[in-house]
């Protein structure tokens, strides 16, 4: 059973299994988009709208399913502290809490920050995917391994950061109105050096 839930190519009923599990992975972050959506956003807030009755019967489906998955290995594994103990089964557990803690608290203005947190946390169900990916499971391996190369590259990355703020500080100093200190200018540096340029700070 541990076999069929965790290795699709066990067997066919095992392949079909996690095809299932991907549907339901797609289903589910659809209807988070799609709740999010300006025509929809103001139905879904009214509970005996047709629109809030499709998306709560999907979801509610979906976190069936994640449901009985995630039991299902926990009682079949035969390594009970490694299951628990991985990271992936806690992304599987977090990514159904916030439907069970929703189901069962009203909305206050006392909790609305919460549960505006706790509808963000179900974004963790695309996590999902990795466990059924042994090419992303190797990108995370790798990535893993290489932890202080990585580390390294920041550092040098950090270093360039300060030094090009610095000079950039010392250039534009007394001429520039957005550039205002060191601190400043590294924010154009870091914009600079990660990406074409965000554009709020520049040199004159």
């Amino acid at each position: 059973m541990w076999k069929f839930l965790n290795d699709p190519k066990s067997s066919a009923a095992a392949t079909l299994w996690a095809w299932l599990d991907i549907f339901f992975i797609m289903i589910s972050v659809t209807c988070l988009i799609v709740e999010t959506l300006p025509e929809i956003k103001l139905k879904v807030q009214d509970t005996t709208s047709l629109e809030y009755l499709i998306l709560f019967t999907l979801d509610t489906v979906c976190v069936g399913f994640f449901t009985f998955d995630l039991i299902s290995r926990g009682v079949t594994s035969p390594d009970k502290k490694a299951f628990f103990m991985s990271l992936m089964t806690w992304l599987d557990f977090l990514a159904i809490l916030p439907y069970f803690v929703l189901l069962f608290t009203k909305e206050s203005s006392n909790s609305i920050e919460i549960l505006r947190v706790l509808r963000l946390a179900r974004v963790l169900r695309v996590f999902k995917l990795v466990r059924r990916s042994k090419k992303l499971l190797l990108i995370a391996h790798v990535m893993r391994k290489s932890t202080s190369e990585l580390s390294l590259l920041v550092m040098v990355w950090l270093m360039a950061v300060v030094v090009f703020g610095s000079f950039l500080y010392y250039a534009e100093n007394g001429k520039n109105d957005k550039i205002t200190s060191i601190l400043g200018a590294c924010w154009w540096a870091v914009a600079t050096m990660s990406t074409v340029g965000y554009g709020d700070v520049y040199p004159k």
